[in-house]
């Protein structure tokens, strides 16, 4: 597949991180607005002329969320669009919320800083209000949640979080950012993953609001703001036209270089290489993502497991149950269930070779007696070893990991079987689950 775009372009962002998280491989052609989009062949394709626009051996998708769907949707496993119908459906309303809602009073704001639209004093403070605005909305909905739909980062997560990246790098000053705690905590939680560095790069946030010339700086939005502030007359000053070109300079040294990533990718952990290498010279009769798929699509957890036990590969795969050694520290269940799902998160990058639940038992904080929650789980990792684990994932040390040696054992099978099918409100090892989580 090929990737039409300019070096920068946020709208290519989402797609090329959906990429990262899907193992997808996408090429970028060297290619220049205003040349190369005018061209027959090229309108031919892209009937506007716009990009990004993705080349298939099908043939070709326009417009960047069709296009970030459609990569998104090529694997299944990693559940970008959700774990259901529904939450695909949730999916796509954070993704048309942030076109309409977020995206353009961001692009009203920053574009003039770069240059790509004329400053106009009261379009740029309209943009900021309403940008305050959609913040407040965002805000609000993550009061109590890490991700914005599920318990994972999904595409909703990367197209609204690809949308920030330049105004939180260019106009929103902490001022200004400091309104949103928990959208600057969503934020960065998304920035800093992996797949996000290798095409944004580490994101720098503004230390102070870049101005288009004639521009003034934005006044700090109440917490969780809700409305824009008053119109005033904007006096023209010196030296703003500068500053936006030297900002449209360092943008375009930071910006992504796609041409330079494909030439120079970052070298591979060596844990994933040894589990590469496993793959190539000790081939398992076991398929993971077979497996994943039986888990998902079983009609019972019974028939599920007896599938899981005739394709169990004891020389090529190894059982491990995990124990959380602070659970002392679990005192609330919100806070306790955000744990596991960090846990599972900063796991993606083994996903092609783990599999297991994270699981939450006990007595909450409303309970009488007061809190008693343990954190544990089950696993599945490629290898007779732990080590892909606890070097992919730096919480991992916090747990302890014992191997699951006698796989024969009706109550070692049953065990296995707890953890990976018990829901809600019934027994593990005679404590209530309150939550579980899946890897898969």
């Amino acid at each position: 597949m090929k990737l039409y775009t300019y070096p920068g372009n946020f709208r290519a962002f989402k797609i090329l991180i959906a990429a990262e998280y899907n193992g997808t491989d996408i090429e970028i052609p060297d290619f220049k607005m205003g040349t190369d989009n005018v061209t027959p062949e090229f309108l031919a394709k892209s009937p506007m002329g716009k990009v990004p626009l993705l080349e298939t051996s099908q043939g070709c998708i326009f417009e960047s969320n069709a296009i970030a769907r459609y990569v998104a949707q090529l694997r299944r496993d990693t559940e970008l669009m959700g774990t259901s119908f529904f939450e695909a459906g949730q999916v796509d309303s954070w993704i048309d919320w942030c076109t309409h809602e977020l995206e353009l009073p961001a692009t009203m704001w920053f574009y003039p800083v770069l240059g790509y639209m004329p400053y106009n004093a009261m379009a740029t403070e309209k943009a900021r209000g309403d940008l305050a605005k959609a913040l407040g909305v965002l805000e609000a909905y993550l009061l109590d949640k890490t991700y914005l739909v599920g318990e994972k980062v999904t595409l909703a997560d990367i197209h609204v979080a690809s949308a920030l990246i330049y105004p939180f790098k260019l106009v929103c000053g902490p001022a200004y950012r400091n309104a949103f705690p928990c959208v600057m905590r969503w934020f960065n939680t998304c920035v800093n993953q992996p797949e996000f560095i290798a095409v944004c790069g580490t994101v720098v946030l503004a230390e102070t609001e870049l101005v288009a010339q004639g521009g003034s700086a934005a006044a700090a939005p109440a917490s969780g703001a809700q409305t824009g502030g008053k119109k005033k007359k904007e006096k023209k000053g010196k030296g703003g036209g500068d500053q936006a070109k030297q900002q449209k300079k360092k943008e375009k040294k930071a910006a992504p270089k796609q041409q330079e990533e494909k030439k120079e990718k970052p070298k591979k952990p060596a844990h994933i290489v040894a589990l590469e290498t496993l793959d190539k010279k000790s081939r398992s009769s076991m398929s993971m993502d077979g497996w994943k798929r039986e888990y998902s699509n079983c009609a019972t957890y019974d028939e599920g497991m007896d599938a899981f036990w005739a394709m169990f590969d004891s020389e090529g795969f190894s059982l491990w149950e995990q124990e959380y050694q602070y659970n002392s520290d679990n005192t609330k269940l919100f806070m306790t269930s955000n744990l596991c799902s960090g846990f599972l998160q900063r796991t993606g990058e083994i996903r092609k070779w783990a599999f297991g639940t994270c699981v939450i038992t006990g007595n909450d904080e409303n309970s009488e007696g007061g809190p008693d929650m343990n954190v544990s789980g089950m696993w599945l990792i490629r290898g007779q070893e732990i080590t892909p684990m606890l070097e992919a994932n730096p919480d991992a040390e916090y747990h302890t990991w014992t191997k699951i040696d006698n796989t024969s054992d009706p109550e070692v099978r049953q065990r296995v079987k707890e953890y990976w099918t018990r829901d809600c409100g019934e027994q593990i090892k005679g404590r209530t689950v309150l939550d579980s989580k899946v890897f898969k």
